[in-house]
């Protein structure tokens, strides 16, 4: 199927209660194949990778989540309901779960669970344990496209460790200051000194030990009906938010998380593929003063949202260098996608975008994935969005299309098996 001439139509559905999500439809179908994307906590109604999989002959259904401030275990029966609509709405046999981002998270969480039981994620290592929701249907395979590290291991790695009050934004340690030049802050791109980047990394494990010993009171006291409300309660982490470059290291100093530890397939613009030690091309984020401000930085959670889908355990090695995130213990919640991919059994194929700061986190969820038919390959040129970047349009080897080179190979290693 040439998708250059298949058209695609796109058809929107409220579910009840309320969840929005739009089917594409190919024009002529290659196969009974679906792929349902959701993403934990963002709109994903016009997610471009859904339109290219579709122009490829995929029916194809993008859904959000019911509501974003919501115990990751409400959002795993998100999934539930919109796969039991897809198999409705459509007529396929097939059907796979395709998790971006922190929407990998998501969907490595409900698969586990689909294939292995409530049990998987009940252990005395949770510091969450799912509660028992039932049971859900397991897909036939699974797609992670730029996941990052799980939105618990993202949590952490944002948390400003320069926050003296949990109530307040403004009391700071200035010692912490990654804007500060003295320890190798430059707008135009940093290289932190080796001491700061252990002090700094140090420090935010310690707070979010604290701030999960705080949670976890806060939910005995709920559990036992002296909360301050029956179900649930308000957490706000200041200094708190995922999104770049809010107090992480990596996005302004491009010698982290530089290239990864093996060689890998590279899909190259020109249909070329190489296997090689792959390299990031981002570009550096000069990093901005964000704490402070309550609406531009502070997590606006509750105790139980906070527990299941932003809380991880550190450990006394955790730190980053130019291959790599060391001592997250992913295991120690179900909001880690390196840490739900051991419990996958399906095809899956992981695919990093090497103009993306979170493309490394792909080399490690494949090295912890259970399934026996797995793929790891990455695109060369292509950012977290699915763009070129107009910076990397003149790089060498950056001519034709790799957005078509990426989708064609999906295609292929989707047609090889379904």
């Amino acid at each position: 199927m040439n998708p250059d001439v298949c058209s695609v139509t796109k058809t929107y559905a409220s579910l009840r209660p309320p969840m929005q999500t739009m089917l594409y439809t190919p024009e002529v179908p290659a196969s009974g194949t679906g792929i349902l994307i959701l993403h934990s906590d963002s709109d994903y109604l016009n997610f471009r990778p859904a339109h290219e999989l579709a122009k490829r002959g995929y029916f194809v259904l993008c859904a959000n989540v019911a509501g974003s401030v919501k115990p990751l275990e409400e959002k795993l029966l998100d999934v539930k309901r919109a796969y039991a609509y897809f198999r409705e709405a459509a007529p396929i046999d097939k059907l796979l779960l395709l998790g971006h981002s922190g929407g990998a998270t998501l969907m490595s969480a409900y698969q586990s669970v689909a294939e292995n039981g409530c049990a998987v994620f009940q252990g005395e290592e949770k510091l969450y344990r799912l509660p028992d929701i039932g049971v859900l249907p397991p897909a036939d395979g699974v797609l992670l496209f730029d996941s990052n590290w799980g939105n618990g291991s993202m949590t952490l790695l944002s948390l400003d460790p320069a926050v003296e009050d949990e109530a307040s934004g403004q009391k700071l340690t200035p010692a912490y200051d990654v804007c500060d030049p003295k320890v190798g802050y430059d707008p135009s791109g940093s290289q932190y000194a080796g001491e700061f980047i252990q002090r700094y990394m140090q420090a935010q494990r310690a707070r979010m030990a604290r701030l999960i010993a705080l949670a976890q009171e806060r939910l005995n006291a709920i559990e036992a009906g002296k909360g301050a409300y029956l179900d649930d309660e308000p957490f706000v982490i200041p200094g708190g938010q995922q999104f770049a470059p809010c107090n992480k290291l990596f996005p302004q100093d491009t010698h982290l998380l530089a290239h990864t530890k093996r060689a890998w397939p590279l899909l190259h613009g020109d249909g070329t593929v190489t296997t090689e030690v792959v390299r990031s091309l981002r570009r550096p984020m000069p990093a901005r003063e964000m704490t402070p401000y309550f609406r531009r930085a502070a997590n606006v959670t509750t105790v139980r949202t906070f527990l299941s889908g932003s809380a991880v355990l550190g450990s006394e090695n955790y730190g980053m260098d130019e291959s790599g995130i060391y001592g997250i213990e992913y295991d120690s919640s179900y909001c880690c996608t390196p840490g739900n991919v051991r419990h996958i059994s399906v095809p899956t194929l992981v695919m990093g975008l090497t103009a993306g700061y979170e493309y490394l986190a792909s080399e490690q969820i494949y090295e912890n994935l259970g399934s026996q038919d797995k793929t790891l390959a990455f695109a060369e040129g292509i950012n977290h969005p699915f763009q070129v970047p107009r910076e990397l349009e003149t790089y060498p080897g950056q001519f034709g299309d790799p957005i078509k080179v990426m989708f064609d190979y999906v295609k292929n290693w989707i047609d090889c098996r379904f």
